[in-house]
């Protein structure tokens, strides 16, 4: 060292220890609050699958009843008011299904309160039930032509 330098403090470069762990833990806090964002989109990501599946099986089975209906004709015994059974074969041991089939009026189609009056149209409703999220419903409305 020169001497015109001896009492003179040196410049430091770069980060004191303090300033190092301060900026380690404002990082892992904000880390912690980016990761869980992915830990509860990680938990629902099944949802969608069961979902699509849940749909599939109540179209399936929409399909099943149009079927019916063309088979037998709009006053078929499988097409009778109230619940009949669901076709068992495509659903696994996780999903419910309930079909319900009410006769309608033909000025509101959706009007299910006065099922007991026989009329040419019917409103099935097709319901797919699992734990994890809950009902699917799928509605439609047959005719008798």
């Amino acid at each position: 060292m020169r001497i015109a330098e001896c009492g003179k403090r040196r410049n430091q470069d770069g980060f004191t220890l303090i300033e190092t762990i301060i900026v380690l833990v404002v990082l892992s806090i904000a880390a912690v609050g980016v990761l869980s964002v992915f830990t509860a989109g990680i938990k629902g990501s099944a949802n969608p699958l069961l979902m699509n599946q849940a749909t599939q099986l109540a179209q399936g089975e929409m399909d099943q009843v149009l079927g019916e209906k063309t088979a037998y004709g709009f006053n078929a015994a499988t097409l009778a008011q109230g619940t009949p059974a669901c076709n068992s074969t495509m659903l696994s041991a996780a999903f419910i299904c309930t079909r319900t089939i009410c006769f309608v009026p033909v000025g509101n189609l959706n009007d299910q309160t006065t099922c007991a009056a026989a009329t040419n149209y019917k409103h099935i409703t097709v319901t797919i039930t699992h734990a994890a999220i809950g009902n699917m419903n799928l509605e439609t409305v047959i005719a008798f032509y």
